[in-house]
């Protein structure tokens, strides 16, 4: 249909009723976000109903859920509104074809009533777009006419001709010339309230994406800077030998951060 939906980047409530995720086992499961995941949403929530465009870069710790609710973020806001153009951009062809079988399986484990007409494509991409060839059928219903495309960052030039509405940039600090293709990523998406750009990444040392992180911590360039370290997830525990001894380092840093000897 042609009517837009409310809040279109931060739907929580369709996220965990109509989508599943793969687990590490290989079950498919509903997507129950996590305590880190919720965090998350709740800044980007807060930005789009202030009538901001989601602007958020975050510095994370390994596997703590961004990359797959930045991914149902951008595939709700693709298979519920019209003309809507995202790109996910990750640092790996393996990671890129990740990315690309979570919108996949997103889709295809939907509610049939909510499953929007697909155009078939051979590139990782999903069209939702109606795959007839006739001209007239096409042109009385086209579809919603939206797109997601999984590329990867291997050099300068990604998204520079396009004009985007959602852009995931995943593990960006490990991006080949990350300071020109962010930019030229940025410049695609219009300063607009239906617009969203997540920048994520794990740290790799001093480098561009170290260069935008500390900007948006200055408030010189305008994205939020989230910063989730290793305790956030509850699998970064570990059972505690009786006895154990504690170093002052890490004595410090249980009572600076009020963690348990877990």
């Amino acid at each position: 249909g042609g009517e837009r939906a409310v809040n279109p980047c931060v739907a929580k409530e369709y996220i965990e009723s109509c989508l599943k995720i793969r687990t590490k086992s290989g079950a498919v499961v509903p997507f129950r976000l996590n305590d880190a995941q919720r965090k998350l949403y709740a800044v980007a929530k807060r930005q789009q109903d202030a009538g901001k465009p989601v602007r958020l870069i975050i510095l994370k710790a390994r596997q703590l859920g961004f990359s797959t609710l930045t991914e149902g973020l951008i595939f709700h806001s693709c298979a519920t509104r019209e003309n809507v153009n995202a790109l996910i951009v990750a640092h790996r062809e393996d990671a890129t074809a990740n990315l690309f079988k979570m919108n996949k399986i997103f889709y295809d484990n939907l509610p049939a009533a909510l499953k929007p007409m697909r155009k078939n494509s051979n590139a990782q991409e999903i069209v939702f777009e109606n795959p007839t060839k006739d001209a007239a059928e096409k042109e009385r219903n086209p579809g919603l006419m939206s797109s997601i495309r999984c590329v990867t960052a291997k050099g300068g030039g990604i998204g520079r001709s396009d004009t985007l509405t959602n852009v995931h940039a995943s593990e960006a600090a490990f991006w080949p010339q990350m300071e020109e293709t962010l930019d030229a990523l940025q410049q695609a998406v219009p300063d607009d309230p239906d617009t969203a750009v997540v920048i994520e990444s794990t740290p790799n040392g001093f480098n561009a994406f170290k260069r935008f992180w500390d900007a948006a911590v200055d408030g010189t360039v305008a994205f939020v800077p989230l910063f989730f370290p290793w305790f956030d997830e509850p699998e970064y525990r570990a059972p505690v030998a009786d006895g154990t001894e504690w170093t002052e380092e890490e004595l410090a840093m249980k009572a600076a951060y009020g963690l348990d000897e877990e």
